[in-house]
């Protein structure tokens, strides 16, 4: 599934993907979940991808299975009021010290219908950008669920031109 390969720029990881086919991307921005996504626990290293530089979707891909890919997104895009509450346990276990150390990204379902979409804001993914440690955690904040629409009633405004433009941490898919 994953190889690695020592290139002029530094390591990277060539990545099967049903999805994106064959992906060339830096080592430095792998993933490390040590106990997995929830309901996931045996698949543990992860990369970001985004297909065009410009979507605020991203996807938290597998490298270890080639058909395990999650669409996420930063959860201000989508809620600007976003409030997240994570205990002491979670951000050590990802070794996180102080907040400017984190990103969070959520996790979507989006069918055919994209503004019938969700997102699930009671159990956001935490990502030591340091270490690259990542965990998914429960949210103690009041008020989310794991199937928040994505999209609000007309008269909210939904905040869309929110970008993760830090290539440290994501892989743009180039155009074939």
């Amino acid at each position: 599934m994953i190889q690695s390969n020592d290139t002029n720029s530094g390591e990277t990881l060539v990545l099967e993907s049903t999805r994106f086919g064959t992906v060339e991307v830096p080592s430095a921005i792998r993933l490390e979940f040590p106990q997995g996504m929830i309901g996931f626990p045996e698949h543990r290293d992860y990369v970001l991808l985004k297909q065009r530089p410009d979507s605020v979707f991203m996807w938290l891909h597998s490298t270890t299975d080639a058909a395990l890919a999650f669409p996420v997104v930063l959860p201000w895009a989508f809620y600007w009021e976003y409030e997240v509450k994570l205990g002491d346990e979670d951000l050590e276990s990802v070794g996180v010290e102080n907040a400017s150390q984190i990103s969070i990204m959520c996790v979507v379902n989006v069918g055919s219908d994209v503004r019938k979409g969700t997102i699930n804001l009671f159990s956001p993914i935490v990502i030591n950008n340091e270490s690259r440690l990542a965990k998914q955690v429960i949210n103690t904040a009041d008020g989310y669920s794991t199937r928040d629409p994505l999209f609000r009633a007309a008269e909210q405004p939904t905040p869309v031109a929110m970008h993760e433009d830090d290539t440290r941490n994501v892989a743009v898919l180039q155009a074939a």
